[in-house]
Order: structure tokens, then sequence, then C-alpha cells
């Protein structure tokens, strides 16, 4: 079992970092920064109503952007916050047992509707130290670049539901029990595959090429699972199936669109959208948590000086008395 488990890190390390970080294509660049002024037309008739008639058009549908990487390393990602989440899970199952009996999938009790939390609960739970490292290093070389295209809301729900559906599937063609967040990263494999081939008409020959190395990368972790039997496959392939529906359902779907001003915009309209306040809800917890911990730095700087420091400081050179001032030596006395 070691041999097998040893061999498929090895060679999902190897082909993962080959093909871990994706460059925002040329073509999406050179679309996007082409002249995005903004003009009035209230003294053109025929430019108003065409504007009018460009929004009436692409009324479900929102500009497009794309996170740059400067940006979330200062903001942190998700994906590197589920991974602090799955550790800090696996430290609580370390020192309370239970509870990884507690939040494991059972197949029988998902059937019978029972427990349905059980569906959720095992995508943030890991069988041993071997089994996080890989999952967290597999979420770490994938979760951020879709998170870029996605968004936190899309790129959280996505993951959320891959490993919901995995977890589902597993309980229908398998009755051993079964944790791991491994269905949500197979779910975010298959939701950046289904993305780039949605939109391979603006990612072009370099999204080709990341669809290959992912397609690479699926296989060998078959392959890896088909050859051991402790591995839960049902779970990697509802994981993977759940991530396809989410691209293809509320994936982005982008789209070059004239302004009447004559400039090109990226618009992302998607099958299905969520509301935006449900689509705003990580950002909005992030700005919470940030705020937060900008209030306890400025509480800790403050609790650090003095109450009244004024008082504390000798008193200034101009408020001295004369008798007290030094002589100045400077000017010589008259003879």
């Amino acid at each position: 079992m070691k041999f097998f488990q040893l061999m498929r890190m090895f060679l999902l390390f190897s082909v993962i970092s080959v093909s871990a970080r994706v460059v925002v294509p040329k073509e999406v660049s050179t679309v996007h920064t082409i002249s995005r002024s903004r003009r009035r037309y209230t003294s053109n008739p025929h430019a108003v109503e065409k504007l009018a008639a460009t929004r009436r058009k692409y009324s479900t549908a929102r500009f497009y952007t794309i996170a740059h990487e400067s940006k979330m390393r200062r903001g942190g990602s998700w994906a590197g916050r589920l991974i602090a989440i799955n550790v800090l899970a696996f430290a609580a199952q370390s020192l309370y047992p239970s509870l990884t009996r507690f939040g494991v999938k059972l197949s029988e009790k998902i059937l019978n509707g029972e427990e349905l939390y059980r569906l959720f609960t095992p995508i943030f739970l890991h069988g041993g130290l071997g089994h996080l490292f890989m999952n967290s290093y597999s979420l770490d070389s994938v979760g951020p670049d879709l998170e870029r295209y996605f968004g936190p809301g899309r790129f959280l729900a996505t993951y959320v539901a891959s490993g919901i559906a995995g977890n589902y599937l597993s309980a229908m063609k398998s009755p051993n029990p079964s944790l791991g967040a491994s269905g949500a990263v197979f779910g975010i494999v298959g939701a950046y595959f289904a993305f780039l081939s949605i939109n391979s008409n603006v990612f072009g020959r370099r999204g080709e090429a990341r669809m290959d190395g992912l397609v690479q990368t699926v296989f060998i972790n078959a392959f890896m699972g088909l050859a051991n039997p402790m591995i839960d496959n049902w779970g990697h392939a509802g994981g993977f199936l759940g991530g396809i529906s989410m691209a293809v359902l509320f994936g982005p779907r982008i789209k070059p669109v004239q302004l009447p001003d004559g400039s090109y915009r990226l618009v992302d309209e998607p099958v299905l959208r969520a509301p935006p306040h449900l689509e705003r809800i990580p950002e909005q917890i992030t700005s919470c948590f940030s705020n937060m911990i900008r209030q306890i730095k400025g509480k800790l700087y403050m609790s650090d000086l003095p109450g009244k420091p004024w008082r504390n400081q000798p008193r200034l050179q101009q408020n001295r008395p004369r008798r007290d001032m030094p002589k100045n030596r400077s000017i010589k006395p008259i003879q």
C-alpha cells in the first residue's frame, strides 16, 4: 500500500508542477486593456439609443475582470483559507478522535435520509498526514488559478458542491465509509477543464496546453486509484462531474462586446447566475475579518502609548529661566 501511495504522490507532483500556474492569455489582456473611456451621449440621440439596446441585450451579463495575482497575495485567496481550515480540522481530529466518527461519510445513514450533514463534513476531514498534504498541494496548485477566473463566490460554491456530489455518488455506489477533500479537489479540476473548454476562443493555445495538463493529472490519479483499493474512486468521479456541472451552469462565459464609443470590454454571461448578494458573501467575510484585524492592531498600538505623553517629557529649552540658560560663548566680551 505504501509503495502505491508513494508512486501516486510522485507522479501527481511531477504532473502538477509542470502545469501548475497559468499566465493570463495575451488575447484576454489585449481585449481587456482596450480604451475604456466613458463619455456622455446626451447630445447624440442615436448613441443613447444604441447604448440602451446594448444594455437590454446584455441585461443579465456583467463586465468581466480577472483578479491579479498580487491582489490575491495581499488579500489572501480562499484556496489558502480552505487549506488552513483542513489543517485545523486535522489538528482537531488528532486531539478529539471522536470528531472523525462524527463527520465521516456513512452510506447507510445518507441513503436513509438520516444525518445528511455527512455529505458536507467529510470534505474537511482526512485520514492521515500524507492524505492531508497531497490534497493541500493539489488544491494550492489548481485552486488559486480557478479562483482568479471564477471569483471567490463561485469558487467556494464549486468547491462545496463538488465535495457534496462526490460524497453522494460514493454513498450510492460504495458502502464503505470515506473522508477527504479529494472529491472537492477533483471538482475544481473538472470545473477548470470545463471553463477552459467553453472559453477556448478567448484562451487559445495556452488554454489548450493547460487542458492537456489537467487531462494527464486526471488520468494518472484515476490509474493510481484503480491500483489502490483504499481510494474512493466513486467520490473522485462524483466530484469531477459536479465541478463540470457547476462550470457549465454557473461558470463564466466570456465574450468581447463593443460599446457605443467603439471600445471593447469583456462580458461574463453565464447560463445561470446566483443573486449578487450571495456571490459577495466571501468578499464580505474577508472585509469583515480584515477590519477586525486592523482594529486589533490599532488597539495594540494604542495600548503601548502613554496616557498623557506631554507630562513625562522634559521642559522645552525656550521655557527655562534665563539663569538656567547656558552662557553663549560664541560672543566675545567687549574689552
